[in-house]
């Protein structure tokens, strides 16, 4: 599929370029927490974290974790993937599930020391402020279901078979996505991620959907991010100056369905907030809703008057 520059009412084709190495994918993709889920915020805690079982040592490219403290495996490939990426992320499946609460929080420290802005914070804090939850509120439990990701330049269609096979029939929450990158005639540089498995609906039996929609946390005709926004458009009218809270908005939310979760919205929230301190690296990014008041209140994005100069313009906690 081409892409295209708009400029003064005409399209510009946009080239395609080999994609940078590996390191540098792994970059974009840390310093940029939502790109990898469209409007959900992952908390990245680990990159070429040092796994170990009895066959050696491996290194899982992106290690992170959802709102919902379900842990997400990254496999990186800068070109065409080949079967054994598939075999390599079920490997580093098999470890990461066995990892308890303390263990993740330590590799998340350990990997916190690498982060100019959260050196030397404790996980429990770092979790509370990238999801902004309530004061006092525990941390939901950890590793309960696994996500798994294959982001490369090409995945084969067999290896797109195989994912949603393990997907739809087994109920495993595995994704894969394809990334491409652009230059313009004026240097800029474009990238597009087109995810191949991982959006589809669940097919087979009752018992499987149940699986999948457990790991994926929402099973509603509607998705995630509509529900969210639809929720803060009954709180604010679609007015700019009213200020709501996550909780506000999982008290409309349970009006209608009571298993919807607060960190799911919280989630969605941070991941679509323009001025978040996670979005430090992209604040920019084209899905803007909400601006963050102070940490735990929020109101609706003004593209008028809201501006992030630099980075110092987030609002930190």
């Amino acid at each position: 599929m081409p892409i295209f520059r708009l400029e003064d009412d005409t399209l510009f084709i946009a080239q395609e370029t080999n994609l940078e190495l590996e390191s540098h994918l792994e970059d974009w993709l840390e310093n940029s927490p939502v790109a990898l889920i469209q409007d959900e915020l992952i908390l990245w805690i680990g990159r070429q974290t040092s796994a170990a079982d009895e066959e050696g040592t491996f290194f899982p490219d992106l290690l992170g974790i959802d709102a919902e403290g379900n842990l997400v495996i990254v496999e990186l490939k800068r070109g065409r993937a080949t079967r054994e990426v598939v075999a390599q992320l079920l490997d580093y499946a098999t470890w990461a599930h066995k990892l308890t609460s303390e263990q993740i929080q330590e590799f998340a420290e350990d990997y916190f020391e690498t982060r100019d802005e959260i050196v030397g914070e404790y996980f429990s804090v770092v979790f509370a402020d990238a999801f902004d939850l309530p004061e006092n509120d525990e941390l939901p439990p950890l590793n309960r279901n696994l996500r798994l990701f294959i982001v490369a330049g090409e995945i084969p269609s067999r290896i797109i078979d195989v994912c949603r096979f393990l997907r739809n029939s087994h109920g495993m929450d595995i994704n894969c996505i394809d990334v491409a990158t652009f230059e313009t005639e004026a240097g800029e540089r474009l990238v597009n991620m087109e995810v191949k498995v991982g959006q589809e609906d669940v097919v087979g039996s009752k018992t499987q959907k149940r699986v999948i929609s457990q790991a994926s946390r929402w099973s509603g005709d509607k998705s995630v991010r509509d529900v969210v926004r639809e929720a803060v458009r009954e709180l604010t009218q679609d007015k700019t100056d009213i200020e709501f809270t996550i909780k506000d908005v999982i008290s409309v939310i349970h009006k209608t369905d009571s298993t919807f979760k607060k960190n799911t919205a919280g989630g969605q929230i941070t991941a679509a907030c323009v001025n978040h301190p996670s979005r430090r690296h992209h604040p920019s990014q084209k899905h803007n809703y909400y601006w963050r008041v102070e940490k735990g209140k929020y109101r609706l994005f003004d593209p008028d008057k809201d501006k992030i100069e630099d980075k110092d313009d987030l609002i930190q906690s």
